[in-house]
C-alpha cells in the first residue's frame, strides 16, 4: 500500500505530536514536497544541530512507503505521491530516512562519514499528527529532537511559502 511499510518495526518511539487544523492532504503534499526538497541539498550539520563539529556536512536521502519497499523521494516518486494524493489522504506516512555525513577539510576534499538509517512514521488523526521512528544503525550524529526541530521548520517553510498556517508542536518526547 503506497505510504505504509508493511514491515514497521514495532518497537518504534514516539518522536513528537503536532497538531494542524488545515487538510490534510495539503499538509501530505507539503511533508513529502519538504523531504523532496531536503532530497537535494548539503546542509551544514551546525544548522540543525548545536552538537555539530567544525565543517560537517549532511545529505539526507528520504524514500516513501509502498507496501514492502522504500521509493527514492525523487521528481518522478513526488508526481506519483501527488497523483494519489488528489483523490486520497494517508493515515499514516511511512519515509526511510537515510543521513549522509562528511567533513569537509581544509583543502575542499571531502571525507565520508558513518551513515545514520531510520524510519519515520507520521500518523494523521486529526488535528493531531504522531510522529514515531525507529532507528536501523549508525552513531545518530543529530539528536532527536534537533532532528524534529529541524524537519518541522522545512515543513513549516514549505507551507508558508504556499500562504497556509504551520503546525503546531504540541509534544517533543
Amino acid at each position: 500500500m503506497l505510504g505504509r511499510y508493511d514491515e514497521f518495526p514495532a518497537n518504534a518511539f514516539r518522536l513528537a505530536q503536532f497538531a494542524y487544523s488545515d487538510s490534510l492532504q495539503t499538509l501530505q503534499a507539503v511533508i513529502i514536497r519538504a523531504l523532496h526538497a531536503l532530497n537535494q541539498q548539503t546542509i551544514d550539520l551546525s544548522i540543525i544541530t548545536a552538537a555539530s563539529s567544525p565543517n560537517y556536512f549532511v545529505n539526507f536521502e528520504f524514500g516513501v512507503a509502498d507496501s514492502d519497499a522504500f521509493c527514492f523521494l525523487d521528481q518522478k516518486e513526488l508526481d506519483r505521491l501527488e497523483r494519489a494524493l488528489r483523490t486520497q489522504t494517508f493515515s499514516i506516512l511511512d519515509i526511510f530516512c537515510g543521513a549522509r555525513y562528511h567533513i569537509k577539510k581544509g583543502t575542499g576534499m571531502k571525507q565520508s562519514l558513518q551513515f545514520d538509517y531510520s524510519v519515520l512514521r507520521f500518523m494523521f488523526e486529526k488535528p493531531d499528527i504522531d510522529l514515531s521512528a525507529h532507528y536501523i544503525r549508525g552513531n545518530q550524529r543529530i539528536p532527536r529532537k534537533d532532528f524534529v526541530l529541524y524537519l518541522k521548520s522545512q515543513i513549516d517553510k514549505e507551507l508558508v511559502a504556499k500562504q497556509h498556517e504551520t503546525i503546531i508542536l504540541k509534544h517533543l518526547f
